[in-house]
């Protein structure tokens, strides 16, 4: 019994760190988009063929009279717009990346999750008008459910006197993540104000690369960390479980 205590101890400190490898890569790739953003919406201010641009611009004129916020942060509230379209899909994706993790296996769903996001990154460099950049960020959103997925695998691998050390890595991950990708971002920003054209494909590939290189870490290095016979029996029940998650009516009588 006490060595198979030891066995899972280090199982555990193994599939942590790479866990925390893989967070890190993703959440370097994208961060890096945020101090780009201002940069991009002028791009696409001045270049964007499909008149999405435009017919998005007078809404967001419609909304900014609403509040009374000066003309000048038109481009703030269309970058937050885009942030907070990117944030519901998330929202809306990770129970729902959980439940069929929970059916057919943690590295299964982390792996789509992450061919998801490269996909992103690809529609990204080759974003030539708004309507494939929004697209981009579209499936990006819908595939971020790596990162609750990345918890879960924390939960299944270790035990309650280690759990904290996990979930502490992770809090590194994001603070890592949100220091240094942003800094190479603006870094990117800086240089695409000397340059005209499809400047913004240099990031995007960039940012392709992170996360290639994380999808071949977790193919290569991460082991199973949900058995067969743990898994759920079926994808119904399970699935019933993250609609009480994104249902807010639901969410709101259990908090009650």
């Amino acid at each position: 019994m006490g060595s198979s205590k030891i066995e899972k101890n280090g199982k555990s400190n193994s599939t942590i760190y790479v866990i925390f490898i893989s967070l890190l890569l993703d959440l370097l790739a994208f961060t890096m988009i945020l101090p780009l953003l201002p940069s991009l919406l002028d791009h696409y201010k001045q270049n964007d063929a499909s008149g999405l641009y435009s017919w998005l611009s007078g809404k967001i004129n419609i909304f900014q009279e609403f509040v009374g916020a000066p003309e000048k942060f038109n481009s703030v509230l269309f970058g937050g717009f885009l942030g907070s379209m990117f944030s519901f899909l998330q929202f809306v994706a990770s129970p729902l990346v959980g439940s069929i993790s929970d059916v057919v296996g943690r590295k299964t769903t982390m792996i789509c999750c992450l061919v998801g996001i490269s996909f992103s990154y690809v529609l990204w460099a080759l974003s030539n008008n708004l309507i494939l950049f929004i697209l981009a960020r579209f499936i990006g959103g819908i595939s971020k459910g790596n990162v609750s997925l990345s918890m879960a695998i924390i939960t299944d691998v270790s035990s309650v006197q280690n759990r904290g050390k996990g979930m502490a890595l992770v809090g590194i991950a994001f603070s890592l993540g949100f220091i240094m990708g942003p800094l190479i971002g603006a870094a990117f920003a800086v240089w695409a104000k000397s340059k005209t054209g499809q400047w913004y494909m240099v990031p995007a590939l960039f940012a392709l690369v992170l996360s290639l290189a994380d999808l071949l870490f977790i193919i290569l290095f991460f082991k199973e960390s949900l058995p067969k016979e743990k898994r759920a029996k079926s994808f119904s029940t399970s699935l019933k479980n993250a609609e009480a998650l994104i249902n807010i009516k639901i969410s709101s009588t259990l908090l009650l």
